[in-house]
């Protein structure tokens, strides 16, 4: 379970999120809708414990992140949660299925089969300098799905993908939800947040 009350966050002058709430149960996917510039990609980094709010309370799994130390929410983070940037930072001098497989220590076997289900069987052995941005993207996706943590968090899945692509790396994602994990998601696209359970939407300040 996924638990945000009453968050804060700011840079400087700039109000980014002021008193967001939400909750999604295992099982359950969450779409953060919303405008370049509307600060869904910082929701997500709260979500993934890669910041901290200014004020107010994440609870990941029922625990409240503000009782924990340093340590522990490093510990929580690198144990539950896996993350997709928007823009993928992928090793540019190995090839995309070393980016997963020395990334996750994911099977050969495991990898090579979610990559060509992504469509990049052919790409297996190519660095990415060499790689499209969607086939970049893709191939951040597929990490973040082989780390098989309970949380699953990716911003913008569907950027520079085309349609028969993204229909494929969503099936994936949502897949991770349908049993005890939580997918989150973001996008600008409203017709994209029909893959999710939950949709929050959000405004630019």
């Amino acid at each position: 379970m996924l638990r945000l009350e009453n968050v804060y966050k700011s840079y400087g002058a700039i109000k980014v999120l002021e008193g967001m709430s939400l909750r999604v149960e295992a099982g359950n996917s969450l779409c953060v809708l919303g405008r370049s510039g509307c600060g869904k990609s910082t929701l997500l980094k709260l979500i993934a414990l890669m910041m901290k709010p200014d004020s107010g309370s994440v609870f990941v799994g029922g625990k409240d992140i503000a009782k924990m130390t340093d340590g522990e929410v490093e510990a929580t983070r690198r144990e539950n949660m896996a993350y997709s940037f928007q823009e993928p930072l992928l090793i540019p001098y190995v090839t995309a299925l070393e980016n997963v497989t020395l990334v996750t220590g994911a099977p050969k076997a495991e990898a090579v089969e979610v990559l060509t289900r992504f469509g990049l069987g052919d790409r297996l052995s190519q660095r990415p300098p060499k790689l499209s941005g969607g086939e970049r993207k893709r191939v951040d996706i597929a990490r973040a799905v082989l780390k098989k943590s309970n949380f699953l968090i990716v911003d913008e899945p569907l950027s520079n993908l085309d349609p028969e692509s993204g229909s494929i790396v969503m099936e994936s994602l949502t897949r991770h939800a349908s049993g005890e994990g939580v997918l989150v998601y973001s996008t600008v696209e409203p017709a994209q947040a029909r893959f999710a359970s939950e949709v929050v939407e959000m405004n630019a300040k």
